[in-house]
């Protein structure tokens, strides 16, 4: 059964300036690659040349957009929910939704660019790492950085540069 990873907005930036290549670096007979929905509203406001790497490597690498069930905000426009009904969103974990709740007050007010709240997509993900991997090089202070605490699996790109490992045996020396 492949590997499920979860990407946070910031490795697409590592990826892109590394030249990595997801399809070559994560076959997909041994992962499945994800973003959360959230992690989309993220990809919008990137520099062009690093959008277009970035939806590139989605199309050619069957990357999978993990959006919970939900009832529509109301408040929202169709494009800006975070949650999917009926036969597109999943059921959260009871993990999932314990991890959610604790760090729910970590969300600030503040709507960001993206159109998320400051710290939403940071949330999503580590929520994401109660059953499946999450890379990011975000360690500071945090939600994802209380998944890593929590046993989450959560896997810091920071010093892959210097283990010498492919990413999918530094991904397997970690997870």
């Amino acid at each position: 059964m492949p590997i499920s990873v979860y990407i946070d907005n910031n490795v697409w930036d590592f990826l892109f300036d590394r030249k990595m290549d997801l399809a070559v670096e994560l076959p997909r007979e041994e992962y499945c690659i994800c973003i959360t929905r959230e992690a989309e509203f993220e990809i919008s406001p990137m520099p062009p040349e690093k959008r277009a790497f970035a939806d590139a490597t989605i199309v050619r690498c069957a990357v999978a957009t993990d959006v919970f069930f939900g009832w529509a905000n109301e408040t929202l426009p169709t494009e800006e929910q975070r949650v999917a009904g009926w036969g597109h969103g999943r059921w959260a974990s009871a993990k999932e939704l314990a991890f959610i709740d604790q760090q729910r007050t970590a969300l600030k007010n503040r709507i960001r660019p993206t159109k998320l709240y400051e710290g939403e997509a940071d949330l999503s993900l580590a929520a994401r790492s109660m059953h499946s991997v999450a890379l990011s090089l975000d360690a500071k202070k945090g939600p994802i950085n209380a998944a890593y605490k929590q046993g989450g699996k959560v896997i810091f790109l920071t010093d892959f540069d210097t283990s010498g490992l492919s990413l999918a045996d530094f991904i397997r020396s970690k997870a």
